[in-house]
């Protein structure tokens, strides 16, 4: 009986993301970012936030993958970047088969090689210092990696959902609007998969979900 209440309380969670996109597409601001909070009680152990670590950063290797070079990286640059991604991909990987102190090490080595990239531009902004970081997908894999090495990693999994999920756009301002959905998607696709084995068209056949990424 427990089980089965756990399993409807997850249920719910995710069910409640697929809403939110349906939501969004109505609604006249931006839905607050708040709605991934609950990725935190999804997390119950290191290993399910590593996993989802590992397919967000998959996420952002395929949008980088299907993106052309921005004007203010050069050529070389952008070519880094996405070395980055598929070095952090790789030893993603090679430790969830096979967790070890060295590999946590090359995880951190990489996370300080992260940081060289992203820059020293650090600013006061609202009576806060704010760093502003260079490349946004660096952000996002910085946060990936951080699942797999520091000891709160359902806060990182819950920063790395919020920064893959979030949008801004000048009429709806920022959070979750139209733009997020695809991601928001994925989102819940992966916990559906993880928890159920299941699809989230499978899990929830009238949600009238569509054409998410599928959880490797």
């Amino acid at each position: 009986m427990k089980q089965n209440n756990q399993q409807l309380a997850i249920a719910k969670k995710i069910k409640k993301w697929i809403q939110t996109t349906q939501e969004v597409e109505k609604a006249r601001f931006a839905i607050p970012i708040t709605r991934l909070t609950s990725i935190k009680s999804l997390c119950a152990d290191e290993v399910a936030a590593e996993k989802f670590g590992l397919y967000i950063a998959q996420g952002v290797q395929q949008q980088i993958n299907q993106a052309t070079c921005p004007e203010h990286f050069t050529s070389e640059e952008w070519e880094q970047q996405k070395q980055l991604v598929d070095e952090a991909i790789s030893l993603m990987q090679s430790y969830l088969e096979s967790p070890s102190y060295e590999s946590r090490q090359s995880i951190r080595n990489l996370l300080k090689d992260i940081d060289g990239v992203q820059g020293d531009d650090y600013r006061n902004f609202r009576w806060a210092t704010v760093r502003f970081v260079r490349s946004g997908d660096l952000l996002k894999l910085e946060y990936a990696l951080r699942c797999f090495v520091e000891p709160d990693f359902s806060y990182w999994a819950y920063k790395l959902a919020r920064e893959y999920v979030e949008s801004y756009a000048p009429q709806y301002g920022s959070g979750i609007i139209p733009e997020s959905i695809p991601m928001l998607l994925e989102v819940a696709e992966f916990w559906c998969q993880y928890y159920f084995d299941l699809s989230l068209n499978e899990k929830f056949p009238d949600g009238g979900v569509s054409c998410v990424r599928p959880n490797p």
